[in-house]
């Protein structure tokens, strides 16, 4: 990784924690990009070569913890590892997630997280699988992307008191059955079990 790159994604996480410490106290929908600046200690230009928006801070983390994790189900990594490794990350901004997951904007994470999700399920599937895109698999994508959003944000905000391991673990198994099988045995399995954090990450409770 070059310079440059290692800088962008400095400045990146600067910008993330800056507006992670900034919604405990004020609504994501009500966060201006001038408070975010003058929290993290940059110009408004810096701010803009980063990110397009507000919503894109949120975009770009959970882009990153998917490409980690659940993006890699059934081409490096099986459903519940993929799920794991995805979750430990967004777990470590939770009260972050749930500011911008009050959002009702089109690009808020809410409505973004199923458009992506969707499309690298269905690019595994056709692209590295080479399997026919039918209805029957078309609904099992939607029931999956459904379980995805629905379910793990309830895990994070303290719904199940399981560990992530146990709720991967259910996750994984509501899988419809045949997209479950096409793509829980990855193409290239890694040669060694997914890295886990030292902490095994727990639920938080928000009221």
């Amino acid at each position: 990784m070059n310079n440059s790159l290692i800088s962008n994604y400095q400045t990146k996480l600067l910008i993330m924690d800056a507006a992670d410490k900034l919604v405990e106290e004020t609504p994501f929908d009500k966060l201006s990009v001038t408070q975010i600046c003058e929290e993290a200690g940059i110009s408004r230009a810096t701010f803009y070569r980063c990110f397009k928006d507000k919503f894109a801070i949120a975009q770009w983390h959970v882009e990153l913890a998917w490409a980690q994790g659940a993006n890699k189900i059934g081409r490096t990594l099986s459903w519940k590892e993929g799920y794991y490794i995805t979750e430990a990350n967004i777990a470590s901004r939770n009260l972050f997630y749930a500011g911008v997951a009050k959002s009702n904007d089109y690009n808020a994470i809410d409505n973004f997280a199923p458009r992506l999700r969707r499309k690298t399920i269905t690019e595994t599937l056709t692209q590295m699988r080479k399997v026919p895109l039918t209805e029957h698999l078309k609904f099992q994508i939607d029931a999956t992307v459904e379980l995805e959003v629905h379910l793990f944000p309830k895990w994070h905000y303290g719904s199940y008191d399981v560990s992530l391991d146990e709720m991967c673990e259910w996750v994984a198994n509501s899988i419809p059955r045949e997209l479950f099988d096409l793509l829980n045995t990855p193409l290239h399995p890694r040669s060694s079990r997914p890295p886990r954090p030292i902490a095994e990450p727990k639920p938080h409770h928000i009221i």
